[in-house]
């Protein structure tokens, strides 16, 4: 599968349709990227624009973007309630598939420096990019706004990583780095009350001893009619949606008021909303065994009141597919392996079985071929795609009888290279061998029994049926004699 990055740029433009257009026209235009997500903002004069695709397109497009913005976007005339030191104020990259996190820093470093030197822009980098802690967080960087700049440049502590220490006269200076997923929450109030929106997020931000990982701001926004809560979560898996929702909620209701829709900004993982969806389902005393992952979804965005979500837009596993797990399968130990399997399993139905002890003895076998000498290393690489390929079966389980025939070559395959390393594996390495043995044959019966409910239709099916238990009989002998021996 394609390697994947995302980018989710934000610009001080919210009002002027054509310049937005113009934004987005110099980013889908670039071959290999899609546009996933375009927010834009009249009062707080700011869009934000999600895209994706192969890593070389998606720098291409930012590149686009910086110069479009540049071009039309005059920070001397800038009003809005975001804070922003500049056009093209913050532009994040976010790894999604096949991105080594290396690599992407130094080409993440390498941009901002080509950004500066052909725009005579000061750059910031921030996040994972940053070369101190006191760069990590945005709001600190941009303290005091665009208006402040031309003062924070000339402060030694605040020299830009990159360009000039003044701002470019119409753009003023910019910041990047790379960056986990967030999610740009906003949440409406029944009030028209700023003041209010500002003590609820006062309550909520982390700096002021609220929620770890939140930052968040209040305002009355005209183009809606009421005040909203807007909040970045900076690290999802350590402060899920669902928690910041309920704290929001509760520090509402202490102020009379009800949250009463909310929406996201840019994007968010598929997995944020299962989890989220899991927990709704569970406090409602349904419990969440055996739902789908669409299900799930449908039940975060519902519960979490989204307005206008739309998870094939939103959600980089509907636009780009899964996220991959081989590259990082070969760094687990294979008890990790076997309870990540495991866990799975809990929401898949018993027939989904014959798929798990398919991955488990690929699994257990791809662990082993990490371990052979290097002139055996093929195995390895061979191993853990074998391995990928069979966990990409549970994202979307259904046992067909494509399922079973594409498994059943699959684990015949891993059973031919397991009898390629039973000639190199040393003797003290022979119970292992046998461990491997037994779980590839009982996936090889698994799956030929798997063709009896089929078998009932296309009673042609015997003989395919019938080979797949005869392949294995073989290696299954084979393998058993050069123990012997």
């Amino acid at each position: 599968m394609e390697p994947v990055l995302l980018c989710t740029p934000n610009f001080s433009e919210g009002k002027n349709g054509e310049v937005i257009q113009a934004i987005v026209n110099a980013i889908g235009g670039i071959s290999g990227v899609k546009v996933m997500g375009v927010d834009k903002g009249q009062t707080v004069n700011r869009t934000v624009v999600a895209f994706g695709g192969v890593p070389e397109s998606v720098f291409r497009a930012a590149r686009a973007a910086y110069e479009v913005a540049i071009k039309h976007i005059d920070m001397r005339q800038h009003k809005g309630s975001h804070p922003r030191i500049g056009a093209v104020d913050v532009c994040p990259f976010t790894p999604y598939r096949g991105v080594e996190l290396a690599w992407l820093k130094a080409e993440v470093e390498r941009f901002a420096r080509e950004i500066a030197d052909l725009f005579r822009l000061p750059v910031y980098l921030y996040a994972d990019s940053a070369r101190s802690e006191s760069r990590r967080r945005l709001p600190d960087i941009r303290k005091g706004g665009y208006e402040k700049l031309p003062e924070r440049l000339r402060d030694p502590e605040w020299a830009p990583d990159y360009g000039p220490i003044v701002p470019n006269p119409r753009a003023g200076a910019t910041v990047i780095g790379v960056r986990d997923f967030i999610a740009a929450f906003n949440l409406t109030l029944n009030s028209r009350s700023e003041t209010i929106a500002r003590r609820i997020a006062q309550s909520i931000r982390e700096r002021e001893g609220g929620l770890a990982h939140v930052q968040a701001l209040g305002w009355y926004l005209p183009e809606v009619g009421f005040a909203q809560v807007s909040l970045n979560v900076l690290n999802l898996k350590e402060m899920p949606l669902y928690k910041v929702f309920e704290a929001v909620e509760e520090a509402a209701r202490s102020h009379g008021v009800r949250v009463t829709e909310t929406e996201i900004i840019g994007i968010l993982p598929e997995w944020a909303l299962v989890d989220a969806g899991r927990y709704f389902l569970t406090r409602a005393g349904e419990g969440s065994e055996g739902v789908s992952t669409q299900d799930l979804v449908d039940v975060a965005v519902r519960s979490l009141m989204l307005a206008g979500f739309r998870p094939e837009e939103r959600l980089p596993e509907r636009v780009f597919g899964p996220a991959e797990v081989g590259p990082d399968l070969g760094e687990l130990s294979l008890r990790e392996l076997v309870w990540q399997l495991a866990e799975r399993e809990k929401a898949l139905s018993p027939a989904i079985a014959v798929i798990i002890q398919s991955a488990l003895a690929l699994s257990v076998a791809a662990r082993i071929a990490a371990g052979l000498p290097a002139r055996n290393a093929f195995s390895h690489a061979e191993y853990m795609q074998l391995l990928q390929d069979t966990l990409l079966a549970l994202q979307h389980p259904t046992v067909d009888l494509e399922t079973i025939r594409s498994l059943s070559k699959k684990v015949l395959r891993g059973f031919a290279l397991l009898r390629q390393m039973g000639d190199v594996l040393s003797s003290d390495q022979r119970d292992t061998l046998l461990l491997l043995l037994e779980l590839f044959s009982g996936a090889v019966e698994s799956l030929a029994a798997a063709y009896l409910p089929f078998q009932a239709e296309q009673p042609e099916l015997a003989q395919e049926k019938h080979d797949v238990e005869l392949q294995g009989r073989f290696f299954h002998e084979e393998i058993l004699n050069r123990l012997r021996v």
